[in-house]
């Protein structure tokens, strides 16, 4: 399975391939295409656009997307700059692409890129099967491992990524979890490898972006219904997240296209990073 990536020679466990990638063409060059099987994305660095359910308009966020085989897609960074995990192969599911925010398929997939080289074969296709049963249906009742992080920390996760108010807290995270907010930062660093603040922080560039998009609200606006201080506030962040100013991003309204809401084109046979 080809991806629009360069790097060094990927390895195979188990039926499945693993290539950790550098995005090696520019964003628009990429094409509509499929592959044949099912593979991951795991975005290590850069803004990853993603037409996968659930996937922000550009990526600030640990992201994981999962494709079915033949999902066709133009899934692409942002200005062509990033790196990312590539793991394909098994039958998958016949559900949509999806973004995974499950904390404990963040984690396996990170544990894998980190050890690309120097894992055992069955334990990169361990997790690799721990992934996949995380989007198959369950067969069995089998509880997950004991590492598995805590019920409280998905609600914390979906609170942060759902919530409109842009004065929310990790306070108030953490009192909604019933955790105390340094145990909340532990556990985040543990299991999404940031600290709640910039979660938060990537998640309201996501939004601000998506906004941007849309090409309606102004700057001081979009600043404000996303959570940042003020205009300047929002310009800093996008100049050092994704190297482009928020009118750039704005004007650019080819971003927005990225998520066709026809389903039919994210399921039509064809050729994705």
């Amino acid at each position: 399975m080809d991806f629009w990536g360069s790097g060094p020679e990927g390895r195979q466990a188990g039926g499945f391939s693993f290539h950790a990638l550098t995005a090696n063409a520019p964003e628009e060059e990429v094409r509509r295409h499929s592959h044949d099987e099912a593979h991951f994305v795991l975005v290590l660095a850069g803004g990853y656009m993603s037409s996968a359910n659930d996937a922000p308009l550009v990526s600030d966020t640990p992201v994981l997307i999962y494709n079915p085989p033949g999902t066709t897609h133009q899934d692409r960074f942002h200005g062509g700059r990033g790196r990312f995990l590539a793991i394909s192969g098994g039958t998958g599911s016949e559900a949509a692409a999806l973004c995974l925010r499950d904390p404990y398929a963040y984690r396996l997939a990170h544990d894998i890129a980190h050890q690309i080289d120097t894992a055992t074969s069955f334990r990169l296709e361990a997790c690799t099967l721990q992934l996949h049963g995380l989007v198959l249906p369950l067969s069995s009742d089998e509880p997950r491992k004991a590492d598995h992080p805590p019920c409280w920390l998905g609600r914390a996760v979906e609170m942060i990524f759902t919530s409109d108010d842009p004065d929310i807290s990790v306070a108030k995270v953490a009192s909604d979890a019933r955790v105390h907010p340094v145990h909340l930062a532990r556990v985040f660093q543990r299991f999404l490898r940031c600290s709640p603040g910039e979660y938060l922080r990537g998640h309201r560039l996501e939004r601000a972006a998506a906004m941007l998009g849309k090409g309606v609200a102004s700057l001081a606006d979009v600043a404000q219904s996303a959570g940042f201080v003020d205009q300047a506030h929002l310009a800093r962040n996008f100049r050092s997240r994704l190297d482009t100013t928020p009118t750039q991003w704005r004007n650019s309204r080819h971003v927005a296209r990225i998520q066709d809401t026809d389903a039919a084109l994210r399921q039509e046979p064809g050729s994705s990073l």
